[in-house]
């Protein structure tokens, strides 16, 4: 097998979220193979970016100079601009929802599938939620467990939202990855 030259450019919040970023993006668009020429065919990085500083070379010059010594796999980062994090004491802002009248509850019975545990069903009555969690069970060969929950039925169940407040100074950092990658 070969390998291919990559360069791409990236944001994140840091150096790490960025290289995650760019593995994911090129997974979706290109798959999940080993061998498929991008960047997600590497399993980390080298942070080369006071080795770039102190060559005194352009970019493409300082890449172009890496990369003819690079092996398969192997994957580098320089930062093109530092991320500026938010500093502020208070980075949220809470939106109150006030619950008028009285709460209503009710018991259900219902079907979480699967060890990522996401709900399948929800019954009234535990013999169909069993029933159905059987059925599901023999069906998929997952593993199903059945809980008694309360729901609330006649209002909004959220009571409060909390959302990050940006600071207007705040921005993430920009990355040049760039390697070998197996194809």
């Amino acid at each position: 097998m070969g390998a291919q030259e990559f360069i791409i450019r990236q944001t994140g919040r840091n150096e790490q979220v960025a290289f995650e970023t760019a593995l994911e993006n090129a997974i979706e668009e290109h798959g999940g193979d080993i061998y498929n020429g991008t960047i997600s065919t590497c399993n980390s990085y080298q942070d080369v970016t006071a080795e770039f500083k102190r060559s005194g070379l352009d970019k493409m010059s300082f890449i172009n100079k890496k990369l003819e010594t690079a092996n398969k796999r192997e994957c580098f980062a320089i930062e093109e601009s530092t991320p500026i994090n938010n500093v502020n004491k208070i980075r949220s802002v809470v939106e109150h929802n006030i619950i008028k009248g009285t709460s209503k509850w009710e018991l259900r019975y219902n079907v979480y599938a699967g060890w990522e545990d996401r709900m399948t069903q929800s019954f009234k009555t535990k013999a169909d939620a069993v029933k159905f969690a059987r059925q599901y069970t023999e069906g998929t060969k997952e593993t199903t467990f059945v809980r008694m929950e309360k729901w609330l039925i006649n209002q909004d169940p959220n009571v409060a939202c909390i959302r990050y407040k940006q600071s207007p100074t705040e921005r993430e950092g920009s990355y040049i990855f760039f390697g070998l990658a197996a194809c």
